[in-house]
């Protein structure tokens, strides 16, 4: 494919690599670490768990709404997508403080933080492809990205259970904080400017 030699697609579809497993974590992980290391029943957990995605639609939805607004006031693309990314993702890094979380409310509290600023962020991320490409090459885009995404969630799922078994959450919640900075990082390295591409199909 023509579209593999552009430096956006990779920027894209590493940032779904690195950003969804987060993602993931929290929605395959949630409830196991609820009642593992806060010692909540099941109909307790039940409804702490569900906290952090609800949150996560506001996230969503103020994620487009915050996009349509900057863009209506004269902003840039590029600058409203990477500002709104960049905000996003500094939430989802407070996933990190779940580490120093002393009860279940301020876990949820740091949890909610991250799952927001995932829907915010990658709400503008997989948007990307039809700010960078034509119409007839966004689904190609895009469908790169969702496989970024899969192989990246997948891998970081399977291996969180070595991970908790052998070292706890510590080590995996630490990561989650990291790994959405590396994969900004590399969005904005890889793909520039954003701006719309000249792209033979």
């Amino acid at each position: 494919s023509q579209l593999i030699r552009h430096r956006p697609v990779w920027g894209i579809v590493l940032a779904r690599f690195f950003l969804d497993p987060v993602w993931w974590l929290f929605l395959n992980w949630l409830p196991l670490y609820l009642n593992r290391v806060h010692g909540l029943e099941l109909k307790s957990i039940a409804f702490a768990a569900v906290v952090p995605f609800l949150v996560s639609d506001i996230g969503s939805i103020g994620g487009g709404l915050a996009a349509a607004f900057l863009i209506g006031r004269g902003w840039s693309v590029d600058r409203t997508r990477k500002t709104l990314i960049v905000i996003g993702v500094s939430s989802m890094v407070l996933a990190g403080g779940v580490v120093t979380a002393r009860d279940v409310y301020q876990a949820i509290a740091w949890m909610s933080a991250a799952t927001f600023g995932f829907q915010f962020a990658v709400n503008n991320i997989q948007t990307l492809p039809s700010d960078y490409f034509p119409p007839e090459a966004v689904g190609s885009v895009a469908g790169m990205g969702g496989f970024g995404a899969g192989v990246g969630a997948l891998l970081f799922t399977l291996s969180t259970g070595w991970i908790v078994d052998h070292f706890g959450y510590t080590p995996v919640l630490v990561i989650t904080a990291v790994l959405p900075i590396i994969g900004t990082a590399l969005l904005f390295l890889l793909g520039g400017r954003v701006r719309r591409l000249e792209v033979s199909l």
